[in-house]
């Protein structure tokens, strides 16, 4: 019976374990907004890794994740619906991403810099 009571906590203790992946892109343009007039990042992800980005999307709809590369935050949204297509972009803020241009963040996943996704920061 005790091992039941217990059952529930271990439960919620791994559900709320931090996970982290890791997405290797295709390619990455540098645009500006036509919006805003703010630039973006467009990102094209390999095959394998859209699958892992609709994998990791699925389970946390309405959830905050963040994504960086090469240890520079780029954004925290909520996300709003699972991300399947494989395609992303990325609109940078007032001051760029974490100091870094969309273009200087581009050339870096150009160069087979890595995306980081994580749902804990």
């Amino acid at each position: 019976m005790r091992i039941l009571k217990c059952l529930p906590l271990l439960l919620l203790s791994t559900s709320l374990q931090a996970e982290t992946v890791t997405l290797q892109v295709e390619s990455a343009e540098k645009r500006t907004s036509p919006d805003t007039t703010r630039d973006v990042i467009d990102i094209t992800l390999d095959p394998e890794s859209r699958q892992t980005l609709a994998d990791f999307t699925r389970d946390r709809v309405g959830q905050q994740i963040h994504l960086s590369v090469e240890g520079y935050l780029l954004t925290s949204p909520f996300l709003q619906s699972v991300i399947d297509t494989g395609s992303l972009r990325l609109s940078a803020g007032e001051e760029g991403f974490d100091g870094k241009t969309a273009g200087e963040i581009a050339e870096t996943l150009n160069k087979g810099g890595a995306l980081t996704l994580s749902d804990d920061h």
